[in-house]
């Protein structure tokens, strides 16, 4: 009896010392060091591990967010839904809760086989938290798995007006038109998407996609006869007595004077080289003809600034390495001080993107 009223009286006073003097930096400190060893070894696969250290951060800082946030996230990689759920829903109601939580919840459901369940979660995120790409991006990933493809879309695009620096929902956006007849949204998304997003697993896999892209939409022949086809809109429309040329086919057109005979003789071959000499014409042509009044587009301002800074050539290739790495490799072997230049260029001028002035296929 003793010994228990000890224990008993011994957690009060720490309770009560605790209440009188708030959690000490040293504490705070040491919480957040024992949260980068929870999380490095999260991603070698000890969750179990990774779970008790950040369970000992908790105990230290218990005001934080991030702490049960890791914990739940580590329960989710561990395949314990249940338990990550139970520890999101206590989050939901946290001060300091952001929309991660709704993401990962929602996910959680999702994995669990309950996407009904899934969607209510990340549309209640997005009523308290409106400007959320990543739950646009969710919302989106759920219904094209649900074979909603149209919806799918919509939820993307929506998340890029939302929130226009968040790079995943231009990579759902890139692949899914690579599909369809109209891969001139697919090269579009795709080269805003590597620009948010230069240094990751997905940055290979849409650098490739965009170079196949590029190769399946111009088609040149064995007598250096070339045809440009990123859209299947013919449609020509008249408003006011005025000719209305939609965007697809005013770029379709100007991609078509760009592939001139002279370049193509000069390589008949697709290659980067060939993308290179085409976009390059392009961008000269676009502006000359003053077409970006009618059409502003971010991406193509970008790629006039690195044209004239003499750059836009390493930044083609370092754009399509991944669909030629020989001929990269080969290209930067002989080209190393300009290629460098412009990475350290690049590297401290990314392309601008603000809620005004960024690429959607919906501006037009």
């Amino acid at each position: 009896m003793k010994i228990k009223r000890f224990i008993i009286t011994s957690l009060f006073l720490l309770f009560y010392i605790s209440s009188i003097f708030p959690q000490s930096k040293q504490d705070k400190d040491a919480a957040v060091e024992i949260a980068m060893k929870a999380i490095k070894i999260m991603d070698e696969g000890k969750y179990n591990e990774s779970i008790k250290l950040l369970e000992k951060s908790i105990k230290l800082d218990p005001e934080r967010i991030d702490f049960p946030y890791e914990k739940a996230y580590a329960q989710y990689r561990k395949k314990d839904f249940k338990s990550a759920i139970k520890n999101l829903n206590n989050l939901t109601k946290h001060k300091d809760v952001n929309d991660r939580v709704f993401q990962l919840l929602g996910n959680c459901y999702d994995e669990m086989n309950n996407p009904d369940k899934a969607i209510k979660t990340y549309k209640k995120g997005l009523k308290k938290f409106p400007n959320s790409g990543k739950l646009f991006t969710e919302l989106g990933i759920l219904e094209y798995n649900r074979g909603n493809y149209n919806l799918a879309i919509e939820y993307w695009e929506k998340g890029i007006d939302v929130e226009p620096i968040y790079a995943s929902n231009y990579y759902w956006l890139g692949k899914v038109f690579s599909y369809s007849e109209e891969r001139i949204w697919s090269i579009l998304y795709s080269e805003m998407f590597i620009n948010l997003e230069r240094n990751s697993i997905r940055t290979v896999e849409i650098s490739k996609l965009l170079y196949d892209t590029y190769k399946e939409s111009i088609i040149i022949s064995s007598d250096s006869v070339g045809k440009i086809s990123f859209s299947k809109a013919n449609i020509i429309g008249f408003s006011k007595n005025k000719l209305q040329i939609p965007f697809p086919i005013t770029f379709g057109l100007t991609m078509s004077v760009s592939l001139s005979t002279e370049m193509l003789n000069k390589k008949t071959e697709f290659s980067i080289l060939l993308i290179n000499n085409l976009r390059q014409s392009f961008i000269k042509n676009w502006y000359e003809q003053k077409r970006n009044k009618k059409y502003p587009n971010v991406i193509f301002d970008f790629q006039k600034q690195l044209k004239e800074k003499s750059f836009f050539e390493s930044y083609n290739y370092w754009l399509f390495m991944k669909g030629d790495e020989i001929e990269f490799n080969k290209w930067k072997l002989k080209n190393q001080s300009k290629f460098n230049e412009f990475i350290d260029w690049f590297s401290n001028n990314p392309i601008e993107i603000n809620n005004k002035n960024y690429f959607s296929r919906n501006k037009y």
